[in-house]
């Protein structure tokens, strides 16, 4: 693992590195442009101006290094800000003139968006600061600074069901709407998304294929953008079967009626809470299976007719 002040001229596995030039930093006055070879990318982002100048972004994941250029003639400090917060507080001050050198390393941040400062305090034509690049999670993303995102979902679990997935999370106070993603990979990249602008904390995924392994992330939306990816939660559909409903009447007289057991679930809620008088007197079969001539065929049976009813499952279906 590298350390603070050697030089890391590329990323360290499960890091990714974005250049100064990036369009998603926005730079204050007073910055100018330094070419040389032995930067990232054969540039630096240079500050050699008194004032407040600042460089600003956000970015999703836990961790962030920040690399730089250091020697005897740097500012001797700059102040780190993330999520608003002084994280820290750091020199470019060193005997030995070191490129592409690994300034910050803050680590073990929540998996959200987070917005960064980075404020040099004593800049001067004789004591500049070198930005070389910004290292992130792999699987993260660098974002134009916003301080006002919106956290990001919470407790996101994944029900499978027959041919749909049921989605669940926790409600973001200041979210207007949530975005659900999925990917047929852990971990994304999630290209799939499966529904946006959603106004609740669950979602029915009706869009898959029973047997597939689904991993699922949601984000919440406000008027200043979206957050960052929830946890991840996955689901693999499956084709329930079937089961045969063998109903006895009070009159003596049995119907049987093919289920799939989500069917078996709805008339079983159905008949438990018509014992407490709850629901409909009576429970409607849908009889399509054998319409003949018909458009439709249903099949009434009145709650105070069933005498009791038996449940076989088919061993082959």
């Amino acid at each position: 693992m590298a350390t603070i002040g050697q030089s890391l001229t590329a990323p360290e596995a499960g890091w990714k590195r974005f250049d100064d030039s990036n369009t998603n930093i926005t730079y204050t006055s007073g910055w100018g442009k330094y070419y040389y070879s032995s930067a990232y990318q054969g540039s630096a982002a240079r500050l050699g101006a008194t004032g407040y100048n600042d460089i600003k972004f956000n970015f999703t994941g836990t961790k962030l290094r920040i690399i730089g250029c250091t020697n005897s003639m740097r500012t001797s400090s700059i102040n780190v800000l993330v999520d608003g917060i002084l994280a820290k507080n750091y020199s470019q001050i060193s005997p030995l003139a070191v490129n592409q050198t690994l300034d910050v390393d803050i680590q073990n941040l929540s998996n959200t968006e987070h917005y960064v400062q980075i404020i040099p305090q004593n800049t001067t034509t004789t004591t500049d600061y070198y930005f070389d690049a910004v290292d992130i999670d792999e699987n993260g993303e660098l974002r134009p600074y916003n301080p006002k995102i919106t956290s990001a979902p919470t407790n996101l679990t994944a029900t499978p069901g027959d041919a749909q997935v049921t989605l669940n999370w926790d409600v973001v106070i200041d979210a207007i709407g949530y975005n659900i993603k999925r990917s047929t990979t852990a971990e994304g990249p999630y290209t799939t998304t499966v529904a946006s602008n959603v106004s609740g904390t669950s979602y029915v995924d009706t869009n898959v294929v029973n047997g597939t392994i689904y991993y699922y992330v949601v984000t919440a939306v406000n008027t200043d953008g979206e957050s960052a990816n929830s946890n991840e939660a996955s689901a693999t559909p499956q084709s329930l079967g079937k089961v045969l409903l063998l109903i006895e009447l009070t009159d003596g007289l049995q119907k049987e009626y093919e289920l799939t057991k989500s069917e078996l679930d709805t008339f079983v809620n159905w008949y438990n809470n018509r014992s407490t008088g709850a629901g409909q007197p009576y429970y409607i079969f849908d009889k399509s299976f054998n319409l003949g001539p018909f458009d439709s065929l249903e099949d009434y049976l009145a709650f105070d007719k069933i005498q009791n009813f038996e449940v076989m499952k088919f061993t082959k279906q």
